[in-house]
């Protein structure tokens, strides 16, 4: 039996933000339109970074933080995830949840210098918890749906 640890997860949440400063929309289902990103998101207008994805793990911990670093707020999350190793995720892995298929396009995000945490020296696992992707096939996307990398680099 294949080893999966890491490699799946299950969508916990889906968000679309449709104006800036505001905060996301919870959703139950979203489609993921190809080369563009997450229909309705302000954000969905192609690129590299279509659609973004937090592991629900990472975003438990800058929940518990007594300080929170200057991207918990930044950071907004499309898809976030159970179970799904995010820190292992490379450029080049392909991802496919419910019917729509995505190619991790970036992982992880630069700390800033004027963050407290950074300054304290303290590690913030966001940095590594983040990953950015393009849409590489359109589909729909559900609440609860499983999330496994299937192909591109090697975990």
């Amino acid at each position: 039996m294949e080893n999966t640890a890491g490699r799946e997860g299950t969508v916990r949440g889906l968000y679309v933000f449709r104006e800036r400063g505001q905060p996301g929309e919870p959703a139950e289902r979203a489609l993921f339109q190809k080369d563009r990103g997450m229909e309705g998101d302000r954000h969905a207008t192609g690129g590299k970074r279509q659609v973004t994805l937090l592991s629900g793990e990472v975003r438990e911990w800058m929940n518990a933080q007594p300080q929170p670093g200057l991207c918990f707020r930044r950071y907004k999350a499309n898809l976030e995830t159970e179970g799904l190793d995010t820190a292992a995720l490379r450029p080049g892995m392909v991802l496919r949840a419910g019917t729509a298929c995505f190619r991790v396009s970036g992982a992880g995000k630069e700390c800033f210098p004027e963050c407290a945490l950074f300054r304290e020296g303290e590690a913030c696992r966001l940095s590594s918890g983040a990953v950015f992707l393009t849409v590489s096939e359109t589909g729909m996307v559900l609440k609860n749906d499983k999330i496994k990398v299937t192909g591109g680099v090697s975990l």
